[in-house]
C-alpha cells in the first residue's frame, strides 16, 4: 500500500509542478531619438533607442510575457526588428 501511495504522490507531483512554475511579465520602455555619432572622422545623425546603437538587450525566459512601450521622437515611422539569441 505504501508503494501505491508513493507512486500516486510522484505522479501528482509530475503533473502539478509544471503548472506551478511562475512566468513573469517583463516591462520595457524605450524612446526612439536621433543622436550624432562619429565614426572614422565623420559625424552622422542616427536613429537610436535611448541613445544607444545597437539598441538595448531585452531579457526574458521561456513563457514570460514581454510588454514594450515605445515612444517615437523622430519625424518619421520606424520598424523595430527583434532577434532571438540563446546564451
Amino acid at each position: 500500500m505504501a508503494s501505491w501511495v508513493r507512486s500516486a504522490v510522484m505522479v501528482l507531483a509530475m503533473v502539478l509542478l509544471p503548472m506551478m512554475v511562475e512566468s513573469n511579465v517583463r516591462h520595457y520602455k524605450f524612446t526612439v531619438v536621433m543622436k550624432n555619432f562619429t565614426r572614422l572622422c565623420e559625424s552622422k545623425a542616427m536613429v537610436t533607442i535611448d541613445g544607444k546603437f545597437p539598441g538595448p538587450t531585452l531579457y526574458a525566459r521561456e513563457d514570460d510575457s514581454v510588454v514594450v512601450q515605445l515612444v517615437n521622437k523622430v519625424p518619421y515611422n520606424i520598424t523595430i526588428h527583434w532577434y532571438d539569441s540563446l546564451y
